[in-house]
């Protein structure tokens, strides 16, 4: 299939039309809810949260139905619209999006797909109790939701999402979760951070038969999943098969050396809680690499040597970085941290909404790229299309019929140089939610 700008639109607005035929699936009340006559219609709705920027929300609903309508719905109804819809319609419009086109890009014919997580500040709700967080030195509170997402590195765009009240915060639990839920073929490699690693992880997705690269913590504390298996700061590359109990007398009795115990409250699935006889043989590979910096990462995985050298792992998780960057998008470029409503519900629908306007803005990035000319002459850069100045171009489009040719040669505009050598300190700032009421 021929990958254009217009059949990228299409193929997102006929995802929208055919969840409206089957508008019962998603909505509070079916038969009922979304079958008047509106001035803000059921894609219309949809399409308004996606294209939602930095302004007040009666800002945000003047800039999508001006070129439209004369008839521009207030705020009361366009809230009491969107209050209509389920947890299921943005979920379905996510997947089925992305399902429309294939993953074009892998690594030596695997796809990779990376699980983060990032916190996001929500506005103030006083009855609120589920989502908020104490602070540390003092007795106020504020508000967070914890967004884990699993990425495709190579193709550049989000597969699937899960929220969670950031008190309740289970990063383990939802990377399983979503490996569960999705449809992955044998040749997906799933890459985390130090995060998502624990007994229990990778049993899961051994017994799932996932391939799998983690990160791990130094083996020197007691805290790390490695302690006692390997010596730190010592480059290494070796399997290794870790008995899992949770007695210590089959210790001595099956004279275990590669040993984990796991306490009667922690989750590992392949023993239950009170089991105290079974031990359980988990294989898995184990790498640390010296970095150019002189310091050391481990690394956990179950690929096979002979296909996958340390050095390959090294650019494996180093590719993992594109997820943060992607969060960063998301949250600035997107607009993420400016938030249109208190509900909570409503918070979890622009994270959908943006999510898929980000895939939107992905595939026509990638458009342009395909497209973009080679320079006649050498320059110092290599320059790619800029990221960020797609996504207005991207808004811009789902609200207005745009050529394919004005659209490329506006996609085409904004170029950046590609500096991979460059690198800075990361940068940790307090942040705050942004205020509804302050925008212009």
């Amino acid at each position: 299939m021929r990958i254009i700008p217009s059949t990228i639109k299409s193929k997102l607005l006929n995802i929208i039309s055919d969840a409206e035929t089957h508008i019962d699936e998603f909505v509070l009340n079916p038969g009922k809810d979304m079958t008047r006559h509106r001035a803000c219609s059921f894609s219309d709705t949809i399409l308004t949260i996606m294209n939602f920027s930095m302004n007040r929300l009666n800002t945000e609903l003047l800039h999508f139905f001006a070129d439209k309508s004369k008839n521009i719905p207030s705020k009361s109804a366009f809230c009491q619209q969107r209050k209509k819809f389920n947890d299921k319609l943005f979920p379905y419009i996510m997947n089925s999006f992305y399902e429309a086109f294939p993953d074009s890009a892998n690594y030596k014919g695997y796809t990779l797909m990376a699980v983060d997580g990032t916190d996001l500040n929500l506005p103030t709700d006083k009855n609120d109790e589920i989502y908020r967080v104490k602070q540390a030195r003092s007795d106020n509170y504020f508000f967070q939701m914890h967004v884990n997402a699993l990425y495709n590195i190579c193709d550049n765009r989000f597969h699937s999402m899960i929220t969670q009240p950031r008190p309740q915060m289970n990063e383990k639990a939802a990377f399983c979760q979503l490996v569960d839920e999705g449809n992955f073929d044998e040749k997906t490699i799933f890459i985390a951070d130090r995060g998502y690693v624990s007994l229990n992880t990778l049993a899961h997705l051994t017994e799932r038969k996932k391939l799998f690269l983690i990160r791990a913590k130094k083996p020197d504390t007691t805290a790390s999943l490695l302690y006692r298996l390997i010596e730190a700061e010592q480059e290494t590359d070796q399997s290794i098969t870790v008995s899992v109990t949770r007695s210590k007398r089959n210790i001595k009795k099956y004279n275990l050396s590669n040993y984990k115990i796991v306490r009667k409250s922690r989750a590992f699935e392949p023993i239950s809680s009170g089991d105290y006889d079974t031990v359980y043989h988990l294989p898995i590979r184990v790498i640390c690499i010296q970095l150019d910096t002189g310091t050391y990462e481990y690394l956990i995985t179950n690929l096979p040597a002979d296909k996958f050298t340390a050095s390959d792992l090294k650019i494996l998780y180093h590719m993992r970085w594109n997820i943060e960057t992607s969060f960063r998008s998301l949250k600035y470029a997107l607009s993420l941290v400016y938030l249109h409503s208190v509900n909570r519900n409503y918070i979890i629908q622009e994270i959908y909404a943006k999510l898929i306007l980000y895939n939107f803005a992905s595939l026509l990035h990638r458009y342009a790229e395909k497209n973009k000319k080679t320079p006649k002459r050498k320059n110092k850069y290599v320059y790619k299309v800029s990221f960020n100045d797609t996504v207005p171009v991207a808004q811009m489009f789902l609200k207005r019929n745009i050529s394919n040719k004005i659209l490329k040669a506006l996609l085409l505009k904004h170029m950046t140089a590609i500096r991979d050598k460059v690198s800075f300190p990361r940068s940790v700032r307090s942040q705050c939610v942004k205020p509804l009421n302050s925008r212009a």
